[in-house]
């Protein structure tokens, strides 16, 4: 061995005596090292206000509070998605980007707008201090006393309960809501 780069495990290896390489294409190797740790994944919904015909924007936050870092990096899906259920009462006329329209039940929904459901992809990771907010503009279209939309992170593939996330140790803050007047 000739050298050591910067990066913990990065190594140049050198043919010696002469020797010449004849695949420069195979001289490294991809390592996946399994650790226990945590991540404390976590969301906060909104209170916006407005009478019927009015546009509010509702910003809901996606924050990593650590201690651990957490990526999908050999995959490149998404570490998470947080999910919108939109609430009575209400239709989302902006979207941000990053967030597509569903059905309730998750299906598929024609319009960019006006779907009862977003969920909105995160990145494939996320460091120990992320923190994302996405900003909605919400329509009052029929003043609702009280309406709620619920506010929630889900893994990437499947339900909220069917693979919950097993490095964040705290799940209670997983969920939040979205109220309206």
């Amino acid at each position: 061995m000739t050298g050591v780069r910067g990066a913990v495990g990065s190594f140049d290896v050198e043919p010696s005596d002469g020797a010449q390489d004849i695949d420069s294409e195979n001289d490294y190797v991809v390592l996946q090292i399994g650790a226990e740790n945590t991540a404390d994944f976590s969301v906060t919904g909104d209170a916006i206000s407005g009478v019927a015909g009015e546009t509010a924007t509702a910003e809901l936050t996606f924050k990593n509070n650590g201690p651990a870092w957490l990526g999908n990096l050999g995959s490149g899906d998404p570490v998470a998605e947080v999910r919108l259920i939109v609430p009575e009462g209400t239709s989302v006329t902006g979207v941000p980007s990053g967030c597509s329209p569903h059905t309730l039940g998750g299906g598929y929904y024609p319009k960019q707008t006006g779907a009862p459901r977003y969920d909105c992809d995160l990145r494939y990771w996320v460091l120990e201090d992320t923190q994302r907010t996405f900003a909605f503009s919400v329509r009052v279209d029929t003043v609702v006393p009280g309406a709620t939309g619920a506010v929630s992170i889900h893994p990437a593939f499947g339900e909220f309960g069917e693979y919950p996330f097993g490095f964040d140790p705290d799940l209670t803050n997983n969920t939040a809501v979205l109220t309206v007047n």
